[in-house]
């Protein structure tokens, strides 16, 4: 790998942001459209370094879009990693949102496999040549990208699994709960309204109650939030949240198809993650191996100095690893 990468602290986060990674951006990544399954149209992202080792595919979480992964990204890119990144469904400047722009639906989670599926065979595939294919996912992705390990084995080398929502810590309801729930929301036709204790997007919104523990970080994402409304999805609906508790049981239903070997990075100080769904997913996928950050909140990317670097550095080695195997 020769000499380690540096990686961005709190101080040089925002100049090189501004400058070195916005010029990488215009010179080294290339975007496009993907039309899916039904129709949706999706927007993409490449980076393209020379003599890349692996192709990395990012699978993005919950309310997020390219911008909050220009440093993850560029941090792959440098580390000579060709970069493939979906705004899935619903997302950013892909198709799928409700007329609220800010809130997020979802029929079913295997609907979000099935995008994927289509981008790695239309984009990836051809774009990506013979090189290894490695998955890299965080939350509500990490979900996504097991699911489609286990619909479609053969596709991924390794796959790299950040704070991956294997269970939400609200998915503890009975199942008679969730049953009247379903029928709730089916009678009065909520599928695409607000569900309880979400907000729609504040563009004030501090830091002490989100995931990340960065401030420059937290702060550019916000930024990029309040300029432009394609970014402002925050709020689950009914319909994703009934989707996010039956993506449960379906992940560990298929959870021995996964051959390959993964690595779960976890965050200690995680309030959107039941860690009961890392033990069920251990037991069965024996292979999958576990780094743990206990001092990071759900967004380890964006955790404290320290801890991110770690990560970052943890990220990378395994990657390497996976392209080497």
């Amino acid at each position: 790998m020769g000499n380690p990468l540096l990686f961005l602290g709190e101080e040089d986060f925002l100049p090189v942001m501004n400058n070195e990674i916005k010029k990488w951006r215009q010179q080294r990544v290339t975007r496009g459209t993907i039309t899916s399954f039904d129709g949706t149209h999706l927007k993409y992202y490449i980076a393209s370094p020379e003599n890349p080792k692996a192709a990395v595919i990012i699978v993005h979480g919950m309310g997020e879009f390219w911008p909050k992964y220009h440093e993850y990204a560029w941090n792959l890119f440098r580390a000579g990693f060709k970069v493939f990144f979906l705004e899935q469904r619903g997302h950013g400047y892909s198709e799928g949102k409700c007329k609220e722009a800010d809130l997020i639906y979802i029929d079913d989670y295997n609907t979000y496999a099935e995008d994927l599926h289509v981008f790695m065979d239309k984009i990836v595939a051809k774009e990506s040549g013979n090189l290894k294919k490695l998955l890299l996912a965080h939350s509500m992705g990490g979900a996504v990208g097991t699911l489609f390990l286990e619909k479609y084995p053969d596709y991924f080398t390794g796959a790299v699994l950040s704070s991956p929502m294997m269970k939400m810590k609200s998915g503890n309801l009975s199942p008679v709960v969730v049953l009247l729930l379903k029928i709730y929301v089916k009678l009065f036709r909520k599928e695409k309204s607000l569900a309880p204790n979400q907000k729609h997007f504040n563009p004030h919104t501090p830091i002490e109650t989100s995931s990340a523990k960065s401030v420059p970080r937290f702060e550019y994402q916000l930024s990029c939030r309040r300029r432009d409304d394609h970014y402002q999805m925050s709020a689950a609906t009914f319909g994703w949240a009934l989707a996010s508790i039956k993506v449960h049981g379906d992940i560990m239903r298929g959870a021995g198809k996964i051959r390959i070997p993964v690595t779960i990075m976890t965050a200690g100080d995680d309030h959107l993650i039941d860690p009961l769904g890392y033990d069920e997913i251990a037991e069965k996928v024996p292979q999958a191996q576990f780094i743990h950050y206990e001092n990071s909140r759900h967004e380890i990317f964006n955790a404290d100095e320290l801890t991110r670097k770690k990560y970052f550095a943890d990220v990378i080695h395994v990657l390497t690893k996976y392209a080497q195997s």
